[in-house]
């Protein structure tokens, strides 16, 4: 992405915001450095947690959506059963250690790092599932706009 790209993307954010006064009353930065961010000259580009609590104030991502869209995620392999399958173990998997980690009433930060630990493999298995339907939708696309 260019510096006119981020420019761009950096004034859209802010004017969404409501303009300077109120976008630097809604992150950590001041009025003077989101100005600059809008200029192709700086060397510096929005933050990451800029942009996450503009996009959070004004309610639409538009910073943030344009970045991901130049990722064009790997295509997914595999089966869909055996993918929808994982995922459902996994879901399991989330779910017992949360009842463990209840059961005597407090959480321990070991209970907390193991929850995490299997919400992230359980958001892995669902993100397979939905590269495969996306693999499938893209198949499917030719035959859709043949018709």
């Amino acid at each position: 992405m260019t510096p006119r790209e981020h420019a761009r993307l950096a004034r859209s954010l802010i004017e969404a915001c409501g303009g300077l006064e109120e976008a630097s009353l809604a992150c950590r930065v001041s009025k003077s450095k989101l100005s600059a961010y809008q200029t192709p000259h700086d060397p510096l580009f929005m933050a990451a947690d800029v942009i996450a609590d503009l996009e959070i104030y004004c309610g639409r991502p538009i910073y943030s959506s344009a970045l991901a869209g130049r990722f064009d995620p790997p295509r997914a392999t595999g089966d869909l059963r055996d993918a929808a399958c994982d995922f459902a173990e996994k879901a399991m998997d989330v779910q017992r250690v949360a009842r463990e980690a209840e059961a005597d009433g407090e959480w321990s930060a070991s209970e907390i790092e193991r929850l995490a630990r299997e919400e992230r493999e359980a958001a892995d298995a669902l993100e397979r599932i939905r590269a495969l339907r996306r693999n499938a939708e893209q198949r499917l696309q030719p035959r859709l706009k043949a018709v």
